[in-house]
């Protein structure tokens, strides 16, 4: 199985940990982390930005920084992980299921497998100095070391508000902002020489008031017409960056 590339340019998403404010128990933020974990991955996002703004920073920090090194591992290397109150609910996330984590009963020719101290899943000890390894004999078990370039799944940084505003390709949702389809051009131009990162607005809501007119013009909106009061900001998440890989395709 071909295994995706890494985007061109990066495409980020910056996300307010107060998102989370609203869960009342370690099953609700693992659910919802899981929801955000499987829509980055499908869009191959690069980084999600945390935004400390949360009276519990510390403590998700540490919730989200051990469900995702959890949930990005392959099956086979999950029994590496210590032991952490944290990881008590991740039974019930959705599988994330990219590329690596397919692997088949019998080992299959072209098959790649991520490895740790050895262990790549198979029925013996494997020396190699890459972290993953191409089967190209599945009866003998013979392998090369493949350092080729793919996408590996989402990473996470921890981040004030702040900083946030001085990036160069920052782009926000909002209703109250232009349509993307539209606005295609200056999207991929933007995106062709910096990378995107998408700032999705806090529960809090009034974002746009709160950066200022001049924010205005770097403001989509990816719901248009929106049949609904308010979109959640998971759900915001999904459908824009559904949108925006459409147009950056």
């Amino acid at each position: 199985m071909m295994f995706p590339f890494p985007r061109y340019k990066p495409l980020n998403v910056a996300l307010f940990l107060s998102i989370f404010d609203v869960e009342n128990s370690l099953l609700e933020i693992t659910l919802k982390l899981s929801f955000i974990l499987r829509v980055t991955n499908t869009f191959r996002v690069n980084k999600i930005y945390w935004i400390t703004d949360s009276v519990n920073s510390n403590t998700l920090e540490k919730i989200i920084k051990d469900i995702t090194k959890y949930a990005i591992l392959p099956p086979y290397l999950k029994k590496y992980v210590p032991i952490s109150r944290n990881l008590k609910k991740v039974g019930l996330m959705s599988p994330l299921t990219i590329p690596y984590h397919l692997i088949f009963k019998q080992v299959a020719e072209g098959e790649i497998r991520l490895g740790y101290k050895g262990d790549f899943g198979l029925n013996k000890r494997i020396t190699s100095s890459s972290k993953s390894i191409l089967i190209t004999d599945s009866l003998k078990l013979g392998y090369i070391d493949y350092n080729v370039f793919y996408y590996s799944g989402v990473k996470n940084e921890f981040i004030d508000f702040k900083k946030i505003l001085d990036f160069d390709n920052l782009i926000i949702a909002s209703r109250n902002g232009k349509n993307p389809l539209k606005a295609k051009e200056e999207l991929t131009n933007l995106y062709n020489k910096y990378g995107l990162t998408l700032l999705i607005g806090p529960p809090a809501g009034n974002l746009l008031q709160r950066l200022g007119k001049q924010y205005l013009d770097k403001s989509y909106n990816f719901v248009i017409k929106q049949g609904v009061l308010d979109i959640r900001a998971e759900e915001a998440l999904a459908y824009s960056l559904s949108i925006l890989n459409l147009l950056l395709s």
